[in-house]
């Protein structure tokens, strides 16, 4: 008797008529599996678990969408009724171990979430979570684009009523288009701050949110209008200034009255306000230098913008 290689297995189970592990001899696809295993007239959609490059992965799919997966050894496979907008999918990013992406009922909440997640008490800042969201990141996208259609509005159609004051203007609108340009490409990380002082406060999920956990960091990154932008070790006895003395001082055009922090957690704030913990950013904004008080307000307003919705401290 000559017994074979074993071919590539997947467990299926749920709303199917034949619960089992399937062998396929070949390539396994979903559309096999549903020929083999012959899902319920009210399986609507299906979750799958396995590994990927060596990751742990879970997607949940409609059945319709299944049929065209491919599946691997090892996988497990359910089939479930679900009523359409009754199930979410979200993610877990950062210093987590275990499975990375979690379907939900659309009446989780955050805490509910991060009780399913395994962390590494070690190196997980489970005190400095926060949340990635879509719609925030549209909004944030949304109010970052009209703030730079009126300044660019302001600045061509503003008048002048001597020729030299006119040279004035041209030189604006070509420093404000090549502004406008460069902050347009900015993408909005869309975070929402859920933690204060080590508290993680509760929220709803919603579809497509994805939880970071950062990993514990010793460093402090100094960045913007620095001569020398690096990350240094985090010191209890340096302040503001001397993180930024570390990195060869401020340069001709940075703004000394407003430097910004930012923290693991996704909040921004004044450094002189906030102080300076492990893994903090600091981001020492640019001077707006022009004689146009109302172009000077509405350059600075978009620069803080573009600092807390991206955490990058952008140059004129």
């Amino acid at each position: 008797i000559l017994v074979g290689e074993r071919g590539p297995s997947v467990a299926a189970f749920g709303m199917i008529r034949q619960e089992a592990r399937y062998e396929f001899s070949g390539a396994a696809s979903g559309a096999q599996l549903i020929k083999y295993g012959r899902p319920l007239s009210h399986a609507t959609h299906v979750s799958v678990s396995g590994m990927r490059g060596g990751k742990s992965f879970h997607q949940y799919v409609p059945l319709a969408t299944f049929a065209q997966m491919r599946l691997f050894d090892g996988d497990s496979v359910e089939f479930v009724a679900d009523a359409r907008g009754r199930t979410i999918m979200t993610a877990v990013t950062g210093a987590i171990q275990g499975e990375s992406r979690f379907p939900v009922k659309n009446s989780t909440s955050l805490r509910s979430l991060l009780a399913y997640v395994q962390v590494d008490p070690a190196i997980a800042a489970t005190g400095s979570v926060y949340v990635r969201r879509h719609s925030v990141a549209e909004q944030q996208k949304a109010i970052l684009s009209d703030a730079l259609h009126r300044l660019e509005q302001s600045t061509l159609t503003a008048t002048s009523s001597t020729a030299e004051e006119a040279q004035i203007r041209v030189r604006e609108a070509e420093l404000v288009q090549d502004f406008v340009h460069r902050a347009a490409s900015r993408t909005p990380d869309g975070v929402v701050v859920v933690c204060r002082n080590g508290k993680v406060n509760d929220l709803l999920l919603e579809d497509g949110d994805v939880v970071v956990i950062p990993q514990k960091s010793d460093v402090v990154q100094v960045s913007g209008e620095v001569m020398l932008p690096k990350a240094v070790t985090f010191d209890k006895g340096m302040s503001t200034d001397d993180y930024i003395k570390g990195a060869g001082g401020l340069t001709d055009r940075a703004d000394k009255k407003n430097i910004l922090v930012a923290r693991m957690n996704g909040e921004v704030g004044l450094a002189q306000e906030m102080g300076i913990h492990p893994g903090d950013r600091i981001l020492v904004m640019p001077r707006v230098d022009t004689k146009n008080l109302e172009l000077g307000k509405g350059i600075s307003q978009i620069l803080y913008q573009i600092a807390v919705a991206t955490k990058v401290a952008i140059g004129l």
